[in-house]
C-alpha cells in the first residue's frame, strides 16, 4: 500500500488521530491540543466535546501510569498506541499497551464490575471509593475506569492479546455518542 492509499484509508475511516510511541506528559499535552483543533474542525462542541476530552485524558493517564516495557528492565520504552476515530453515531477512543499477565485478572474484574453497573450504581460506586480513600499500588483509586463509563454512558470494551511469556497487550475501546442533530 502506498502513502496515498494509506491516507485515503485513514480519511475514509474518519481517523482523527493515530499515535504509537511512548506516552509522556509532553505527548499528552500535544495530543489534547491536536484533538481540540480536530474536534473543532468537525464542528463538535459542548457536552460531547467535554466527554471526549474527559475520556481521552483518562485513557492517556492509564497509558502513562500503567504501561509496561516490552523488554524487561527497559523502563524507558513503555510503548503504547492511541487512536481516535468516528462513524455516523459514535466517537471511538482506542488504546493499547503492554501489561504484566498477572495484572489481567484484577483488571478484568474491575472492568467487568464497572460494565455491570447502571448509571446510578456507577455514581454511587465512584462516591464510595472517594469516601473510603481506596488507593491502588500505582497511586490511583481505579476512578478512571468508572469515570470513562460515566462520561461516555457506554460499556467499556476490552481484550487481552498474548505478547510474551510475561506480558499481554491490553486493548481498551471507549465510545462516546455523537450529539443527535436537532429536527
Amino acid at each position: 500500500m502506498n502513502t496515498y492509499e494509506k491516507f485515503r484509508k485513514m480519511m475514509d475511516n474518519h481517523i482523527m488521530l493515530s499515535f504509537k510511541g511512548e506516552i509522556t506528559s509532553d505527548i499528552i499535552t500535544m495530543v489534547l491540543q491536536i484533538m481540540e483543533t480536530r474536534l473543532d474542525s468537525v464542528s463538535e462542541k459542548g457536552s460531547v466535546k467535554k466527554k471526549i476530552f474527559n475520556v481521552l485524558v483518562e485513557c492517556m493517564q492509564n497509558l502513562y501510569h500503567h504501561s509496561e516495557a516490552e523488554e524487561p528492565g527497559d523502563i524507558n520504552t513503555r510503548r503504547a498506541m492511541l487512536e481516535l476515530f468516528y462513524d455516523d453515531e459514535y466517537y471511538y477512543i482506542l488504546t493499547g499497551n503492554y501489561i504484566k499477565k498477572d495484572a489481567i485478572p484484577p483488571l478484568r474484574d474491575r472492568i467487568d464490575r464497572v460494565n455491570s453497573l447502571s448509571k446510578e450504581e456507577l455514581r454511587s460506586y465512584y462516591r464510595q471509593i472517594l469516601d473510603n480513600n481506596i488507593i491502588s499500588d500505582k497511586g490511583g483509586a481505579d476512578l478512571g475506569m468508572i469515570d470513562m463509563a460515566r462520561k461516555s454512558g457506554q460499556k467499556l470494551f476490552y481484550d487481552f492479546h498474548e505478547a510474551t511469556d510475561t506480558l499481554s497487550f491490553f486493548e481498551l475501546r471507549v465510545k462516546v455518542a455523537k450529539k443527535k442533530p436537532k429536527k
